[in-house]
Formats: structure tokens, sequence, C-alpha cells
């Protein structure tokens, strides 16, 4: 983030933390009357006023002079430019979470609306958000608990904060369509090399034992065998180029060797693979 400020000293050192997706910092600052800045992130960010001695003295806007100030909280989309102004000294403590786009938006899939994040809030109140706000910001001050606590706080924080709804598609257990085709596309193009299951469940934001579950319920089948799926249609695709042979499409699609490549082969398909390539018409 770039910035320019006048008027604003630092207290204490920024206080910082990062969960998936998430950059946290905590800033004490003393501001003089008349302090301002002007701000710009290649981030989507969350401002949280924590603490002011002097109450409602620091207003933001999205034009030099053209202020707000009735709330606590300010979500600036990336590449918004804004700026700050204090009407009188205070000391000032607040919470900045820089969003990675990419990530959050692979967090969420199907369940965010892109028009949110493009959407400046300056100044508003949500009593939901500044309370999960307070809670990730005194683990950043004082650093007490696993990474699942703050990664709990922030997918509450961003369901709250963008108003993300409980997907119909729950009610089965079943993935989202966009899900289900964002996993499926990922574990085809890396169908080649182990893939983690907590890779997978990464990618949709949701913990290994609800993404396997959903998964099955989704396709009928399991992760791996999803995967194996995938890995028996590059087999077939090396068994169909001339002078194909066995062992060595083996080691290519990632199999032990030849007997392991076989054995899932069958399993897959229902026939070797010289069965299966017998069967396949003669091509010119």
């Amino acid at each position: 983030m770039t910035s320019m400020t006048q008027g604003f000293s630092i207290v204490e050192s920024p206080r910082s933390r990062s969960w998936n997706g998430v950059l946290a910092d905590v800033w004490t600052v003393q501001a003089r009357q008349g302090a301002a800045g002007e701000y710009l992130s290649s981030h989507p960010r969350l401002f949280v006023v924590l603490e002011e001695s002097q109450p409602r003295s620091l207003s933001i806007g999205e034009k030099p002079m053209t202020f707000q100030e009735a709330g606590r909280l300010s979500y600036i989309p990336a590449g918004h430019r804004i700026w700050s102004h204090v009407s009188h000294q205070t000391g000032l403590m607040h919470l900045d979470l820089h969003f990675d786009l990419s990530t959050l938006v692979a967090r969420l899939p199907g369940n965010l609306d892109v028009q949110r994040l493009s959407t400046p809030r300056l100044m508003f109140e949500n009593n939901r958000v500044l309370m999960l706000a307070r809670m990730l910001a005194a683990e950043c001050i004082k650093p007490s608990l696993h990474d699942l606590y703050g990664e709990g706080l922030m997918s509450a924080l961003l369901a709250e904060l963008f108003q993300i709804k409980a997907e119909s598609s729950r009610g089965n257990g079943a993935l989202n369509a966009h899900r289900l085709r964002h996993v499926t596309e990922f574990i085809e193009a890396n169908c080649l090399r182990s893939i983690k299951l907590q890779e997978l469940a990464d990618l949709v934001g949701l913990s290994q034992s609800y993404f396997s579950s959903a998964f099955k319920a989704s396709t009928g089948m399991a992760p791996h065998q999803w995967q194996m799926k995938a890995r028996i249609e590059q087999v077939k695709h090396h068994l169909l180029l001339p002078g194909a042979n066995l062992a060595h499409i083996a080691g290519a699609t990632g199999f032990a060797d030849q007997a392991h490549m076989t054995r899932v082969f069958k399993h897959v398909v229902g026939v070797t693979p010289a069965a299966w390539l017998r069967a396949q018409p003669i091509r010119q």
C-alpha cells in the first residue's frame, strides 16, 4: 500500500499476523488536530477503528475535504484512493485487514458477490464485524491460540462483511457447480502428481472431512478415485500413440510400475490396457 500522511506519529510498532489470504496489522498512533492522509492499495482492505481517545475525530472520504464521520468500519476496494482527516487531537488504535483477492475468491467460490468486492463502504457500523475484528486484533497483539481460531474468525467476518448466504446445495451435502468444476479441473490438470486432500479442501475453503464427503456426494466417488480416473485417461492417450510401451507409459503417468498401472486400469475400465487397446478401432 502507498500512503502520504501528515500529523500522525506512531506510538507502537505495528503488530501483525497473517491467515489464509489475509494480512492483519494493528497500529497505535497519535494524531494532531488537522492530521490528514491519502492512501491507495492494490489489495482490498478493511479499516477498523478499535479505540479513539476523542471519539469521532477521524473521518474518511473518497475525495479530498469530503469526509464521512458516522462509523468505525471502512471497506476499501483494490485500487480505490481514499483520504482521511482528523478534526481533534486524538490517540488512535486501528486494525487493517488486507485481503489477497485471488485467495479470497478461491476461498468463497460461487458464494461471493463480486460486485460487493468493488463497492466502497466508508465509515459504516456493523456490530458483528466490529466484534470479530476486535477478536482478530487481540490475536495480533498477543497471539495465544492455533491459527484455526483466527481462520474461523476471519471466515465469520467475511461472511458478515460480504453478506455470504448459505448454499442451497448444502442441504444434501454436495458441492455447488462452481466449486465442483474448480476442483475437478484442478485434479485433471495435476493428476500425474500426488495431490493432497488438504490442497483440494483449501481450493474451496472447506475442512478436509467436509470436502471429502461433499465431493463424494457430488460425484459418487472419492477425490483419489477421480484422480485415478483422470490418470487412466492419460494412459489411454499414451496407449494410442505409435510404439506405445506399457512400462514407459506407467512411468510417464505417475504409477509405481507396469503392474500397478495395469491393476488400476482394470479396476477403472474393467479390462487390462492390452485388452482395451485391442478393442479400439484401427487407426489409419
